[in-house]
């Protein structure tokens, strides 16, 4: 029998100003984007979305061939679009990352903003944080103790903001779709791998790839896609053909609506990344019953647990890797238990669960009314991974 929850709606109508780069191209902020777009309406509310990748009017159109220009143009175009705007918003969320991003769309939409009144609702995403507050901390401390709220999707990056800014940080996971992404038990896992990020050097596709070749001196059957498009995909294609690598196929870009269609087809979720923040792209393989095999880069850690729902390695250990994947295809006990702990470890970003943080955040007054519905509260607040009201604490997000 389902157990009975607590599920909140929303009281009234509000109107939200949404601060994000629309795909394309299709990145995990531009998705995330994309999803809040449509669940916040799809909740009553109104949503006018200000691409921070926005395209130029007619009169400008010139600069789109100035790149040095380009930029600095699009951040005084944005930030015109937003004044305009920002007036009659009741909250305005921003999504935030490092670099140059943050200076020339984060931290003027904040300051805008705050100038008109409006409740600021900053979500930092930046893999790189670290590094990023240690060379422009001085510049970047004023703008995040402007916000109302600093929001963040994992505890990992949650603490290093807190340790660098002393501000309070609110855990608000990333949106999984999973109606899209059925999950699917595997009774035998056989060695068809997946790897679905950008084609860049963060990602380290070409230590998957040593990891794969060496599968595939004991599996010749082995199979490994590749999802994604960058810099690397000439070099990555020259490394397959060099090495005489069978069976791998370079996917190009994926539209999100078709990846459960890819994720159906392998078992295994093949990563090698050496900086991560929050992987949507783990969480829907492990809801679509994928094993994940891992580095433990950056936030990946504060969410899954090695040996419990994922096998993790140290980032730049290929042989490591391709070890887990050995481990997983000679363990079917094994392999069974890790998808079945990712599972329930992604229902927690279902939108039922995380509205809840997302409009704590917001400041929105919700009812809050019976109704029975399947899954796992997601951790919320200020980083103590405690539901507020419930008693429960959520490990892993």
């Amino acid at each position: 029998m389902p157990q009975t929850t607590e599920k909140q709606s929303p009281a009234a109508s509000h109107r939200v100003l949404l601060i994000a780069p629309a795909p394309p191209p299709y990145g995990g902020i531009a998705l995330q984007a994309q999803k809040l777009e449509r669940l916040l309406r799809e909740d009553g509310h109104r949503v006018v979305w200000i691409p921070s990748n926005l395209p130029f009017p007619n009169g400008l159109r010139v600069v789109e061939y100035i790149r040095g220009l380009r930029p600095l143009v699009r951040s005084v175009w944005m930030s015109i679009k937003l004044w305009g705007q920002v007036r009659q918003a009741d909250v305005v969320h921003i999504m935030a990352a490092s670099w140059t991003y943050f200076f020339l769309v984060a931290a003027p939409a904040v300051v805008l903003s705050r100038m008109r009144g409006k409740r600021v609702v900053l979500n930092y995403r930046g893999g790189e944080a670290d590094r990023f507050f240690r060379w422009f901390g001085w510049i970047i401390k004023p703008i995040f103790k402007m916000a109302t709220v600093v929001t963040t999707a994992s505890e990992f990056l949650a603490e290093v903001i807190r340790t660098h800014f002393q501000i309070s940080v609110r855990i608000v996971p990333n949106i999984l779709d999973l109606a899209a992404f059925k999950y699917r038990q595997r009774t035998s896992l056989e060695p068809k791998m997946l790897l679905t990020r950008h084609l860049e050097k963060i990602y380290e596709v070409d230590s998957a790839l040593k990891a794969f070749r060496k599968v595939q001196q004991r599996h010749p059957d082995a199979s490994f896609w590749i999802a994604g498009t960058g810099s690397q995909e000439q070099y990555l294609r020259n490394l397959v053909s060099e090495w005489k690598l069978r069976n791998v196929r370079f996917l190009g870009h994926v539209a999100h609506e078709d990846l459960p269609a890819v994720c159906a087809q392998c078992d295994i979720l093949l990563n090698a990344s050496r900086v991560d923040n929050f992987p949507g792209a783990l969480l829907e393989a492990s809801a679509a019953g994928l094993v994940v095999v891992s580095t433990c880069a950056g936030g990946i850690p504060f969410i899954y647990r090695n040996g419990m729902n994922a096998l993790l390695v140290q980032p730049g250990d290929w042989q490591a890797l391709a070890e887990a994947v050995e481990r997983v295809l000679h363990e079917p006990s094994l392999a069974h238990n890790l998808t079945l702990e990712a599972a329930a470890l992604a229902r927690k970003c279902e939108w039922k669960n995380v509205r809840s943080a997302l409009y704590e955040a917001y400041g929105f007054v919700v009812e809050r009314h019976q109704d029975e519905v399947m899954g796992v509260p997601c951790a919320v607040g200020d980083g103590s991974n405690e539901v507020p009201g419930s008693g429960l604490r959520i490990e892993g997000i």
